[in-house]
């Protein structure tokens, strides 16, 4: 059977429908966050931060022992954050911050929460 896994996986987009997403730049909505508030999401997809103008601290929860670990990001910087990985950006200056998130799927899916490792506050979708 594990043979066939190669074959099906490679078979399967070819006979799926699919779709193409696309959303236009009249479209987005930025979000300002002008009060400080601190923003911390578990998303149950992968997202890509790439930072536009400004510097911004990227604040993840990372290893067995959730220890949080501060990464610059200044324009053209990129970020991978995995899966269920709680994040927050952070925007430590008088400079305005922009910056753009790309996640895996048509629509973003994730949670604002509470704390590190807090209750859903609302969820994003």
């Amino acid at each position: 059977m594990s043979s066939l896994l190669p074959i099906i996986s490679e078979i399967l987009p070819m006979i799926l429908p699919s779709t193409t997403e696309v959303t236009r730049a009249d479209q987005l909505t930025p979000l300002l966050d002008n009060e400080g508030r601190s923003i911390r999401d578990a998303a149950i997809v992968d997202a890509i931060i790439n930072a536009v103008s400004g510097i911004g601290t990227l604040v993840v929860k990372e290893g067995f022992k959730g220890e949080l670990r501060h990464h610059e990001l200044k324009p053209g910087d990129f970020a991978f954050v995995p899966a269920w990985t709680e994040h927050q950006i952070r925007n430590d200056t008088d400079q305005e911050l922009v910056w753009v998130i790309t996640q895996s799927g048509p629509r973003p899916v994730g949670a604002i929460l509470t704390d590190w490792g807090g209750q859903e506050a609302k969820t994003i979708e």
